[in-house]
């Protein structure tokens, strides 16, 4: 399949891909160039983000692809990354956040964190909203900036628990990464309720069960799961079709706070619905990223005036 966005909704545009070295976001990354868009590729590994860069660049003949690294579980890098892209692209018309993996097994980061957490979750968060001043800057009247969160039907499977959101206890990796993919709907139901959407709108969406490398670094167990889910598994192409859709179709600028599946707006489950639970999540979120996170929608201009 074939992801065809118009080449005048794009052309020009400034797109920032995390999670773009391969799978899901590698194929948003070959669509946007394709359209003409100018792609910040976000990835882990510098070898293999510069050899993703290197080959769509080879295969579409054009040049406007750069690629930053960062290990987006790690808050400091994640800063960083954020400096960094707003010191080289102070306009970003479109940011997908599509960087995530399940760990089976429970592991912290360098800041304390549940590392499942951290990536899938609070990266989305922090380098959001400290990309917002860019964001901003690229808004025009009629054509909001976009922002765009990959979370996944495993949502529906989702048991959080606001009082233990890295399960310190009973951890067990797929409810771990289900919770995740509710919290990344919480996080876009919170900040749409909070932005200014004529300037800035925010959607989520589940891919579908994608034939990617996905579980793999999980071991023996990894690789089964990966082996058995494949069974039903479309390509990156047609997992990045709703992203891309998403950061060019009149649809996707008409609401925000939405979550979306093939091109179309779906209620998610009935948790994803409570947004007393989201403030929750939004509140202990930004604790533990250590922002403020209303001030920082303030100062980039974004908030919905009262």
């Amino acid at each position: 399949m074939t992801i065809a966005p118009p080449l005048s909704a794009l052309a020009g545009k400034t797109v920032v891909v995390t999670g773009a070295s391969d799978g899901v976001g590698k194929a948003a990354v070959r669509a946007f160039v394709q359209a003409g868009a100018s792609v910040v590729m976000v990835g882990r590994n510098d070898a293999k983000t510069a050899a993703a860069a290197h080959e769509i660049m080879r295969d579409t003949g054009r040049r406007t692809v750069t690629w930053q690294i960062a290990d987006l579980s790690d808050q400091a890098a994640v800063r960083a990354l954020a400096h960094r892209l707003l010191a080289t692209v102070p306009q970003i018309d479109v940011l997908v956040n599509n960087a995530g993996a399940l760990f089976l097994t429970r592991e912290t980061t360098a800041d304390g964190h549940e590392r499942t957490f951290a990536l899938n979750h609070l990266s989305y968060v922090t380098l959001t909203l400290l990309l917002l001043p860019a964001l901003s800057a690229a808004a025009r009247p009629g054509a909001p900036a976009r922002a765009v969160c990959v979370s996944s039907r495993a949502h529906h499977n989702a048991r959080p628990r606001l009082d233990d959101l890295q399960r310190t206890r009973h951890y067990t990796g797929w409810r771990q990464y289900a919770d995740t993919k509710l919290y990344n709907i919480w996080f876009t139901r919170a900040l749409a309720r909070r932005l200014d959407a004529s300037r800035l709108v925010v959607q989520a969406l589940h891919p579908g069960v994608v034939s990617t490398r996905f579980a793999t670094n999980n071991g023996r167990m990894g690789m089964l799961q990966r082996r058995i889910m494949d069974l039903i598994s479309i390509t990156p192409e047609r997992g990045a079709d709703t992203a891309v859709w998403l950061a060019t179709a009149d649809e996707g600028s008409r609401v925000s706070g939405q979550y979306w599946v093939k091109r179309r707006r779906v209620e998610p489950s009935r948790a994803a619905h409570d947004d007393a639970a989201g403030e929750l999540l939004w509140g202990a979120s930004a604790r533990l990223a250590a922002i403020d996170a209303d001030q920082l929608i303030r100062d980039a201009g974004l908030h919905v005036l009262a």
